[in-house]
């Protein structure tokens, strides 16, 4: 039996970087569904992403069925190189999941307890990241 693919996404690629927010609890069909996307719109930029900021600030954990999946697919995503990845809005458990997840890459990986705090670290990144909240969430399927 297939489920119904929980949880909702936006998207903004700016230069090499893409901006992603995470908004819900997914499942194993909503991370696989996620997964195709990202690999589509990462596939068809003409310069290569290497480096992510993700808001995970309206995320809720996934469901045990979807981490097997989300392995999966970090082990792709840390074969692309990625130089580094900043995280906002995590809470403990979910920074110590990524933490294991990441682990063995050569990325950077830094957290941020919220946008300001992240906007005040690096403002270069408040215009992708102002458009990124203009973008609707959305799960396409």
């Amino acid at each position: 039996m297939k489920f119904k693919a929980h949880g909702l996404w936006r998207v903004h690629i700016e230069h090499s970087t893409i901006y992603i927010a995470l908004k819900g609890g997914f499942n194993r069909e909503g991370v696989i569904d996620f997964q195709n996307d990202m690999i589509k719109r990462v596939m068809s930029e003409l310069t290569p992403c290497d480096s992510a900021v993700l808001n995970l600030s309206e995320f809720e954990m996934s469901t045990s069925d979807s981490l097997e999946a989300t392995k999966e697919y970090f082990e792709g995503v840390k074969q692309r190189g990625y130089k580094w990845v900043d995280y906002i809005g995590v809470n403990p458990i979910a920074e110590h999941l990524l933490r294991q997840l990441w682990q063995g890459a050569k990325t950077e990986i830094c957290f941020y307890p919220n946008e300001k705090a992240y906007i005040s670290a690096k403002p270069e990144h408040i215009k992708p990241l102002t458009e990124l909240s203009q973008i609707s969430f959305e799960h396409p399927h």
